[in-house]
């Protein structure tokens, strides 16, 4: 309605190229009004809880309200990024990996390696190793030669500015040959895995995370990766990049560098997916054979939809590992829960949407920090109502009436008489009734159960049983939200706005059939 109103002033307009103008801005406004407040949400959040919390956005010493929400709110913005690289492959791709955590914890082990054990003599062999890998890429991935030689030279030549030839490297500069590193993996994993198919090509990306996890944990490379007990970096990395002093303001400059990259990570995949490559991507993703038979090479856009998710992935996981209060990069980054979570994310929050990840992980994870104290018992009333005893069991059979509820439909429609149509709403009315007064029953023999036993004598945490919950959520929703939450909500606007345009559309034909009699009878 609001659109509409907008619209019609700007068609007001009597200057062509104002009015296009105005379009344009007015186009800009109403689709990004809702990111550019969530963003300045974001940038207020410190000073928001402070307020609630009566806390110090910059306190002296690392303590209070907002400083602990500045921390949690950065990495639970970084889990996100993280998911939404899952995204840009398995939902905008349909590429299911599960080795994403390579990716996420190479970033890390790659910067303060190079840090600690890099010579000056060392760029040499780094080149020639570059070189033969370059070779292998090419012969696997049957790049043309002539693209190759300039990712080559190209690739090469920030090798060698990034590698100092005397001194040691600086955290920058490690970070730069991560992300080398990360397109050089992506390249090189891709070329290889791509050309399996469903299982096979899951299983052989996690067993590829899974070398790089065990290296990572093991005695043997103790030296360079600290094994299990991870590679401290304390004093490696300059005071700009540590969050940790609160009182000249790191913390809040590493807060707000997090949620402009959040921001900046968001924009980029929304421009990608909306490019000629993304449009590619997501045909292949719908129908491969038929993206092949009108010329496009699935296998060049998959392979640049790693190297495009890689990267992302691994600039997540450098911010992540400094924002960790161990300073340390520990082997669990490469482990399979870094593949795992971004994998249920996504599917909670919708597969294929860009808000969907973000909605997701901002709920999960700011949820588990915020109940993590919270303690409960079988008799706790939630909102004052029901014992979470009774709400377990209404839960359950509400589930039960909700899968088999065209059978339910059915068997009332012939309890009803015959010719009943189980679609009709009286069939409707009384299948609701009769479902509600059998809830009403499993309430109240549930609470005579329970008055029965013991069960009120058990305090339960709910840190220790947030997987349970997680895992009951992502049941729910694969049950009840198919298509994820936002992916249910996009749904549910866009045909509730085709309805609209339906309606539309019929009454201006009703119009128009009532004003044509009219019109031939003045004729």
């Amino acid at each position: 309605m609001i659109e509409r109103a907008v619209y019609r002033r700007v068609e007001r307009i009597e200057n062509p190229t104002g009015r296009k103008l105005a379009a344009g801005l007015v186009r800009l406004v109403l689709e990004n009004w809702f990111y550019a407040l969530f963003f300045v949400l974001l940038w207020r959040f410190p000073y928001l809880v402070a307020d609630l919390t009566d806390s110090e956005v910059m306190p002296q010493r690392p303590t209070g309200g907002s400083v602990f929400w500045q921390s949690v709110m950065a990495q639970t913005l970084l889990i996100a990024c993280l998911a939404m690289s899952y995204n840009v492959l398995f939902g905008f791709g349909g590429i299911i990996s599960f080795g994403h955590a390579l990716f996420f914890g190479i970033g890390g082990y790659t910067t303060f390696i190079l840090m600690r054990e890099y010579e000056p003599g060392a760029r040499w062999p780094v080149l020639a190793g570059f070189a033969a890998l370059v070779v292998v890429i090419g012969a696997l991935a049957r790049i043309p030669w002539r693209r190759l030689a300039l990712a080559a030279l190209v690739g090469a030549a920030l090798l060698y500015l990034l590698l100092p030839g005397s001194g040691g490297v600086s955290v920058y500069q490690g970070f730069g040959v991560a992300v080398l590193l990360s397109v050089a993996l992506s390249l090189l994993s891709g070329a290889v895995t791509l050309r399996l198919r469903g299982v096979y090509f899951a299983m052989f990306t996690l067993a590829l995370a899974e070398v790089f996890w065990v290296l990572a944990k093991s005695g043997t490379l103790r030296a360079l990766t600290g094994a299990e007990d991870g590679l401290p970096f304390r004093d490696l990395i300059p005071d700009a990049l540590n969050p940790t002093p609160t009182a000249g303001g790191n913390r809040l400059a590493m807060y707000r560098v997090t949620v402009i990259f959040f921001a900046l990570v968001f924009l980029a995949i929304r421009r990608y997916i909306n490019s000629p490559v993304g449009r590619v991507i997501v045909a292949v993703r719908d129908n491969e054979q038929r993206a092949r038979a009108i010329g496009y090479n699935a296998f060049h856009y998959k392979l640049l939809t790693m190297v495009f998710a890689g990267v992302l992935a691994t600039l997540s996981g450098l911010l992540f590992v400094l924002w960790g209060s161990a300073k340390r990069v520990d082997p669990t980054l490469l482990s399979l829960n870094y593949t795992v979570e971004p994998l249920l994310l996504t599917l909670i929050g919708g597969v294929g949407t860009l808000t969907g990840p973000v909605v997701a992980a901002l709920g999960l994870e700011l949820g588990r920090t915020y109940l993590r104290e919270e303690t409960f018992t079988f008799s706790t009333r939630l909102f004052g109502l029901l014992s979470l005893w009774q709400a377990l069991w209404v839960a359950g059979f509400a589930l039960f009436f909700y899968v088999f509820r065209r059978g339910l439909r059915r068997g009332v429609a012939r309890a009803l008489g015959a010719g009943r149509d189980p679609g009709s709403r009286a069939v409707t009315l009384a299948a609701g009734a009769g479902a509600a007064a059998a809830l009403i029953v499993v309430a109240l023999v549930a609470q005579a159960i329970y008055a029965e036993t013991d069960l009120d004598t058990y305090v339960y945490k709910v840190a220790d049983l947030w997987q349970l919950f997680q895992g009951m959520l992502f049941v729910l929703v694969v049950m009840l939200l198919p298509h994820g939450i936002v992916g249910t909500w996009n749904r549910w606007w866009f045909n509730r706005r085709l309805r609209r345009m339906a309606r539309q559309a019929a009454a201006r034909a009703a119009g128009a059939e009532t004003a044509e009699p009219s019109g031939g009878h003045e004729a």
